[in-house]
């Protein structure tokens, strides 16, 4: 951890590192939804061309791309399952870090003391 981290920065980055997950979460599931309906489609259009008796390794070049257009979707899917796990992991950290510290920071903001106040106050 930097030196010179306070509170309200590391409360400040753990949320947004936590809504960019959320954000980026969503857009793996939406490419992941997307990739799975495109493999179906070029699956359809495999079968379809093989009942028009297209030469076979047309047909089996256009299977072969749905497989790997399933793949990519799988893939999508896993990153978005650890993006989930990530975003959790965040938010847990900001729990943790407002049942460490929240109470300091609030004795320190509630202090009566003018000088809390002061730049030098934080440093070490």
């Amino acid at each position: 951890m930097a030196a010179g981290l306070t509170y309200r920065e590391l409360v400040r980055e753990v949320r947004r590192l936590a809504r960019e997950m959320r954000r980026d979460t969503a857009a793996f599931h939406a490419l992941a939804a997307a990739q799975r309906e495109q493999a179906v489609d070029t699956r359809r259009i495999a079968e379809q061309i093989a009942a028009l008796h297209v030469d076979s390794a047309t047909v089996a070049e256009t299977s072969e791309v749905a497989k790997i257009m399933q793949g990519l979707s799988d893939a999508a899917l896993a990153y978005e399952g650890a993006a989930t796990e990530a975003g959790r992991s965040a938010a847990d950290a900001d729990a943790q870090a407002a049942t460490d510290h929240d109470g300091i920071q609030q004795a320190r903001d509630s202090a009566p003391v003018p000088m809390a106040d002061r730049t030098w106050y934080t440093q070490e």
